[in-house]
């Protein structure tokens, strides 16, 4: 878990979790930053993006951080990341009142601009890969949506919308063969916990309480992992989906953090 802020503070924190144990590890480089996004490529983490006016991209081999190549301009926060094969993809984000429809391939250390995401731009969205697509669930666009669509290097789709509500500010991850959108806000805060195996959607077992946004999410062997997040304060809960069975897990460290990002490794 990397990332994230509480308040007005911005983190730099990293930290290792193998079920169920918390690890810090060496801080992010500087600058601290939120609402970012994150995944693996090989052995290798890698983050992207962020606020505040970021294009940064760190890697993490653990335990060594490494500054790459920026990624190509314009700075943007609160897009959405998945690994496709090789290569990274960095979906949507925005910058101030304009939100962008970008997809950004990153194999390490090259950049590379890729066919635009469908209409509408947006950002606050949420990622996985699914066998060798990629697919963006959610998020915000002048309103909050529901769209799904799937990316297949070099080719969009749309997809069957998300389950109601619409959401923003959600989480994602990929259980074998079936991506899992978890919580978000519309602008309410949501528990809900949603299962995408292409092109078919199925509500599942909320989440535990709290409901939460600006939350994160990976998988661990068979099971999802969600992490902090936001509801009425920053939180430290972590929480296991092994589907359909939710299990409170051991909170993370101190801070408590919402806007924060994760991947496995």
């Amino acid at each position: 878990m990397f990332g994230g802020y509480k308040t007005s503070t911005l983190y730099q924190d990293t930290d290792e979790y193998v079920p169920d144990a918390w690890a810090n590890k060496t801080d992010m480089p500087t600058p601290a930053r939120k609402l970012f996004a994150a995944s693996t490529i090989g052995s290798s983490g890698y983050v992207y993006l962020g606020s505040p006016g970021l294009k940064d991209c760190d890697e993490y081999t653990p335990d060594t951080w490494a500054n790459k190549t920026d990624a190509p301009f314009p700075d943007r926060y609160s897009p959405a990341a998945s690994t496709i094969g090789l290569s990274g993809y960095v979906y949507g984000g925005a910058r101030g009142n304009t939100y962008y429809q970008l997809c950004t391939e990153y194999t390490p250390d090259v950049w590379v601009g890729k066919t635009n995401m469908p209409l509408p731009a947006r950002t606050f969205l949420a990622a996985s890969t699914i066998g060798s697509s990629g697919y963006v669930y959610g998020g915000y666009g002048s309103t909050y949506l529901q769209d799904c669509d799937e990316y297949t290097p070099d080719t969009w789709a749309s997809k069957t919308n998300l389950p109601l509500p619409v959401r923003a500010y959600l989480a994602a991850s990929t259980i074998g063969l079936s991506g899992y959108v978890f919580g978000g806000i519309i602008p309410t805060l949501i528990q809900d916990c949603d299962e995408y195996t292409p092109d078919t959607w199925v509500s599942k077992t909320d989440m535990p309480t709290p409901a939460r946004y600006e939350l994160a999410a990976s998988t661990i062997g068979s099971s999802g992992y969600i992490y902090a997040g936001y509801n009425s304060g920053s939180l430290q809960d972590c929480d296991e989906y092994t589907p359909d069975t939710w299990a409170n897990k051991s909170d993370m460290p101190t801070p408590a953090r919402s806007g924060l990002a994760a991947s496995s490794i």
